[in-house]
């Protein structure tokens, strides 16, 4: 069973032909592809995760640098961070780098640095999500799963 609607396919099919036909793209439009995914993946990777930084917060912090009154360090820090475990995961991919435990706690390292003390490591203690109907595996499963 897919979990995509065969009309979200069939959108989705088109719009890559629509884009698909502009190509080659110049350098300018890739890169502001990318900066549009990144802010986009950023925003949307934190709300997921409770982060009250609107779209427009977000884009200002990672563009311009600036802090939001009356929000805090940690969702500054969460997307900041966010941003550059986006960009390490483009140059890992552009490098063609292996995708093994090393490059995953790597990333993880960037995306939670300043915010767990554990960053970069996997988990030793077992966690729960509240209101999740399933959970996180044992901590002792991580790397057998992770493999």
């Amino acid at each position: 069973m897919s979990l995509i609607s065969d009309t979200l396919t069939e959108r989705i099919r088109e719009k890559k032909k629509r884009f698909d036909a502009l190509r080659p793209l110049d350098r300018d439009m890739v890169q502001r592809l990318h900066d549009e995914m990144r802010l986009l993946h950023t925003y949307h990777s934190n709300a997921i995760e409770g982060n009250t930084l609107t779209l427009s917060e977000t884009k200002l912090v990672l563009e311009e640098g600036i802090t939001i009154g009356g929000k805090t360090l940690r969702e500054h820090l969460e997307a900041t961070n966010n941003a550059r475990g986006y960009d390490l995961m483009v140059r890992l991919s552009s490098e063609k780098a292996p995708f093994n435990h090393v490059t995953i706690q790597q990333i993880h390292e960037v995306v939670t640095r300043g915010i767990l003390e554990t960053s970069g490591q996997y988990r030793t203690r077992n966690v729960r999500i509240t209101g999740a109907p399933r959970s996180p595996p044992d901590w002792k499963d991580i790397i057998p799963e992770m493999d």
